[in-house]
């Protein structure tokens, strides 16, 4: 199966790498009609870099999203949020867009089946080293350029 791998090399709270994350994530999936986006704790995602940047491009869908965890466009496709934690729930995806995640929301992601599609947005360094060191076909499609930041 291809496979396709994105990263934003983000250091910490960046919000333009959020950014940068999101828009790739929406341009897949109008080719993949549905997605998943996947957040370290769902219990505080209305106060992260997250909601300020869908509420940048669409408050409806912000809203909608955090509401009720989904959001279905009137074409059809089809954007859920979970946790880290709550992934195994989520296994179905074509799409995910994995925002500042450890190593493991990946090693987590690379385990599903039937996904064709990632982008990871990252934290840390240490986080993707490995994920780029295993495949040869991640784009980097930002990278901030700033050091890691330390928490």
């Amino acid at each position: 199966m291809n496979r396709d791998r994105y990263l934003v090399k983000s250091a910490g709270d960046n919000i333009e790498g959020t950014r940068e994350g999101l828009a790739k994530f929406l341009q897949l999936l109008g080719q993949h009609r549905e997605g998943v986006i996947v957040v370290p704790h769902m219990n505080q995602v209305k106060d992260t870099l997250l909601a300020h940047v869908l509420n940048d491009v669409s408050p409806a869908l912000a809203d909608t999203l955090f509401r009720k965890r989904e959001h279905v466009f009137s074409d059809g496709s089809r954007i859920q949020v979970c946790s880290q934690q709550t992934l195994k729930n989520f296994r179905r995806s074509p799409l995910y867009l994995v925002l500042w995640g450890s190593h493991y929301a990946i090693d987590d992601v690379e385990a599903l089946d039937r996904w064709g599609a990632v982008v990871f947005v990252s934290w840390q360094s240490i986080d993707y080293q490995a994920w780029l060191q295993n495949h040869d076909n991640v784009s980097v499609i930002y990278d901030d350029g700033k050091p890691d930041t330390h928490i």
